[in-house]
C-alpha cells in the first residue's frame, strides 16, 4: 500500500468529521428529533468528531514527513495507520448510535476495538520511529 493512501484516508476522515459536525449541530443546537433518535449519545458523537479530526492531522503530517525525508514506508505500516484511523473514531460513532455498546460491549465489538487500537498504535508508532530515524540521519 502506497503512502498516498494516508492522504486519501485523511480526506475520508475529514469528510466524516465535517458530516459529524453538522449532525452535532442538528442534535445539540437545532434539536432535530430524527437525528436525536439516531444519535442518542451526542457525547460519543463529539468524541468521534474530535478523533476523526485528530486522525486527519496525523495522516496528513505522516504523509508529509515521509515525503520530506524521502521515506517509502512499508505497505503494512500505511495499511495499519489507515485502518486504525477509520476504526478508532468509528467505535465512538457506533456508541453514539448504540450507547449500550459502551456499557456492556459484546465480545465482537470489544474485539474490533482492540484490533483498532493495535492497528493505530502500530501504524503511528512505526511511522514515528521511521521519521525520527530519518530526521537524525539528515541532521
Amino acid at each position: 500500500m502506497r503512502a498516498e493512501w494516508l492522504v486519501v484516508t485523511g480526506c475520508f476522515c475529514l469528510s466524516v468529521a465535517l458530516l459529524e459536525a453538522w449532525c452535532l449541530t442538528a442534535v445539540r443546537n437545532l434539536h432535530v428529533a430524527a437525528l436525536k433518535r439516531l444519535f442518542p449519545d451526542s457525547q460519543q458523537l463529539l468524541r468521534s468528531h474530535i478523533d476523526y479530526l485528530m486522525m486527519t492531522g496525523l495522516l496528513f503530517v505522516s504523509y508529509l514527513m515521509f515525503r520530506q525525508f524521502g521515506i517509502v514506508p512499508p505497505g503494512a505500516l500505511v495499511a495499519a495507520a489507515c485502518a486504525g484511523s477509520i476504526m478508532n473514531p468509528g467505535a465512538f460513532l457506533a456508541m453514539a448510535i448504540a450507547p449500550r455498546l459502551g456499557k456492556t460491549p459484546p465480545a465482537l465489538f470489544g474485539g474490533i476495538v482492540s484490533v483498532s487500537f493495535v492497528l493505530t498504535t502500530t501504524g503511528y508508532l512505526g511511522s514515528a520511529w521511521l521519521i525520527a530515524r530519518a530526521a537524525l540521519a539528515a541532521g
